[in-house]
């Protein structure tokens, strides 16, 4: 399935240039957004079969993409203003996404890279919402990633969404907000945590050192190479 996250990266590399990404499986349209940031239901979502299924959003400014796979009916990614705790005040404009799957019978493997204003960041809080009716639980965690490694990986394990066994599925409609941030060096907790060479983007929840947006499709394009090669040698050992 990571195999399928990098092709996903490397089709981002091509398109990187363009204004706006789009992306759509040949089968069907992809959905479109709400008024309320909510994602209209797919047409023909109850005759497909179950596969793998690739999808990924950009947030308004394009310095967070969310690439994500899972074996499903149906799986969609859609950058939303909701937030994953919607009494937080410093979660509001922070990167955030509405995760939809119906029938999935594995777990959900994502991939976080970013560029722009959070370019330096090598921290990312992570915060999880099932809404009303969705499997798998509220939580927050932290991913941190090493030096020269462009992209934050995780799965839906962490919060309760495994692969299931035999015939069993689930259905998920989640939201998931990032707080990305810098881990300094004497803050750092061990080399995991990524290198800390100099200032970073502020963080909300953190009130840590501002960096400078570049926010450009060519950072978009680096990012997304560098996360792509990674992610190879990691597969690769």
């Amino acid at each position: 399935m990571k195999k399928r996250l990098t092709a996903l990266l490397c089709a981002a590399m091509l398109t990187a240039a363009l204004p706006v990404l789009a992306w759509a499986e040949e089968e069907a349209e992809g959905p479109t957004e709400t008024a309320d940031g909510g994602a209209a239901p797919l047409a023909d979502a109850q005759d497909r079969s179950i596969g793998s299924r690739p999808a990924n959003a950009d947030n308004s400014d394009g310095s967070c993409s969310l690439f994500g796979e899972t074996t499903a009916s149906s799986f969609t990614i859609i950058s939303t203003t909701e937030v994953a705790d919607e009494y937080d005040e410093a979660l509001k404009g922070m990167p955030s996404y509405q995760v939809i799957a119906q029938e999935a019978t594995k777990k959900m493997e994502f991939l976080v890279v970013l560029s722009g204003a959070y370019a330096d960041c090598n921290t990312l809080e992570v915060h999880v919402r099932p809404n009303t009716g969705s499997a798998g639980v509220a939580k927050t965690f932290e991913v941190t990633k090493p030096a020269g490694v462009e992209a934050f990986d995780f799965t839906s394990e962490i919060f309760n969404l495994g692969d299931q066994t035999g015939g069993n599925t689930y259905g998920a409609d989640l939201i998931l907000t990032f707080v990305p941030s810098k881990v300094d060096a004497g803050s750092a907790p061990s080399a995991e945590a990524g290198s800390a060479d100099g200032a970073g983007v502020k963080s909300p929840k953190t009130g840590q050192g501002a960096g400078t947006a570049a926010g450009t499709s060519a950072v978009l394009l680096t990012g997304a190479g560098a996360a792509a090669l990674a992610l190879r040698r990691k597969i690769r050992g």
